[in-house]
């Protein structure tokens, strides 16, 4: 969900700046929606420029990560760098027709899939039954059997699944971070155990966060194989994590990319992404820990 990319609506702010003071700045664009949830505040926001935002816990300074974004005009398109680069993980499964995706927001990632995939299924598992509303109501989200959502924790509907999945996809944000508990080697050696053969798990980080090298450490003591591309003009950082090791180099997953786009043309050129974001090594600094159970009640 969340992306740290600029909004449109600090952009154009930006473009004001010489002669609009700040509070006029934050008043750009509109609100159509609000709501408090049991979790958070849930703010849907119209851009001068015809996109809308989904906004949690906002601030309205410029300054607010935006979780979901849509073209107005154009509902399935990806407008978000993170969410383009997300889908560069489909190539790398020979069949992805069972997909989960743990965290809605406002439905982007979910939308696209169920028109780039016309066999395939996908599951959402959402905590937050406002955020299901507000999808349906403002964000063209329309449920049905290949379209599916399970209201509550994305970690207790894996514990009570028997399922296994292609892909899985953690896309679970707050206003300001990952939840812990989804975020540790229990919940990723559990996403692990509910992959098909051939599957993987892709997860959207943030690279300026305080934990990301310990989320990358986890990752690596999960899985024998993962990749990161960094996502440019923002800081989300999407981890591709294989359970069993493949060997991938940017070159063998661009020319799966290539294949892929030939049956399912994407519009995004995955290979392209792939080759401008892919790091070639990701260096885990020494004092990174892995994140555990255990721990959380240590944490502030």
């Amino acid at each position: 969900m969340r992306s740290s990319l600029l909004s449109r609506r600090l952009l154009y702010a930006l473009a004001l700046a010489a002669v609009l003071t700040l509070p006029a700045l934050a008043q750009e664009g509109r609100t159509v929606y609000e709501v408090k949830s049991k979790y958070q505040l849930i703010t849907v926001w119209d851009t001068p420029d015809g996109y809308r935002q989904l906004i949690f816990d906002g601030r309205f300074d410029g300054t607010d990560p935006v979780q979901s974004e849509m073209n107005l005009a154009k509902p399935t398109e990806l407008t978000l760098s993170y969410a383009s680069h997300m889908i560069t993980a489909l190539p790398l499964v020979a069949k992805p027709n069972r997909i989960l995706v743990v965290g809605l927001g406002g439905a982007c990632i979910q939308r696209y899939l169920h028109e780039l995939l016309p066999d395939a299924v996908i599951e959402t598992a959402e905590l937050d039954p406002d955020v299901l509303d507000v999808a349906r109501r403002f964000f063209s989200y329309k449920p049905d059997d290949r379209q599916k959502v399970h209201i509550g924790d994305g970690r207790k509907f894996l514990e009570r699944s028997r399922d296994k999945y292609d892909i899985i996809m953690l896309d679970a944000f707050s206003a300001e971070s990952i939840p812990y508990m989804l975020a540790t080697r229990e919940f990723l050696k559990l996403c692990q155990n509910h992959l098909a053969e051939g599957g993987l798990v892709c997860a959207n980080l943030w690279y300026d966060s305080d934990d990301y090298h310990n989320m990358l450490k986890t990752y690596a003591d999960v899985f024998p194989e993962w990749r990161v591309l960094r996502c440019p003009r923002s800081t989300n950082a999407i981890v591709v994590a294989l359970p069993k090791p493949r060997k991938l180099t940017p070159e063998i997953w661009m020319n799966l990319a290539a294949t892929f786009e030939k049956a399912h043309p994407t519009g995004l050129n995955l290979a392209r992404l792939i080759d401008r974001s892919i790091e070639p090594a990701t260096r885990i600094p020494t004092d990174a820990r892995v994140l555990l159970d255990a721990d959380a009640g240590k944490r502030r």
